[in-house]
């Protein structure tokens, strides 16, 4: 396994997290506020997203493609497209992102994990934190 151990199983500790905050949410819960604009479904949707836009990338460099720039003005246009995204779906949504990608993250070779650590992309596969930090968030505003 080309990616350390204890980043591939805290990777795999904060999906299943994901997972059982997902099963136990209400209609109720995904509307809550997190403070500022964001609720708990927009939160979902935040961490759906940023998976998946770690799959395409790390897709891009598998090809031979260099990892694309991130554009710091995501979130903001996120935050105005999430209302249409079916509050329903979102939650298992951002499970399926993050299992996705932990399971790309698992054949990336050595050599690949080595070029994203030294040009200081690891959060492209150290998830758990991104992860954990929402979760703590969501878990916090539903106590």
């Amino acid at each position: 396994m080309p990616a350390p151990d204890s980043m591939s199983a805290n990777n795999a500790q904060s999906t299943e997290r994901l997972a059982t905050l997902v099963a136990r949410l209400s209609a109720d819960d995904l509307s809550r506020s997190l403070g500022g604009s964001w609720t708990v479904g927009f939160a979902l949707a935040h961490l759906a997203f940023w998976d998946a836009r770690q799959v395409a990338a790390l897709q891009r460099m598998a090809r031979g493609e260099a990892f694309p720039a991130e554009d710091l003005a995501t979130n903001a246009a996120l935050e105005v497209i999430a209302t249409a995204f079916n509050p329903d779906m979102i939650g298992q949504a951002a499970v399926s992102a993050a299992r996705q990608l932990d399971a790309v993250i698992e054949t990336l070779t050595a050599e690949q994990v080595d070029v994203l650590t030294g040009a200081g992309k690891s959060y492209a596969i150290d998830r758990a934190p991104h992860r954990e930090e929402h979760i703590q968030q969501i878990e916090e505003a539903l106590s």
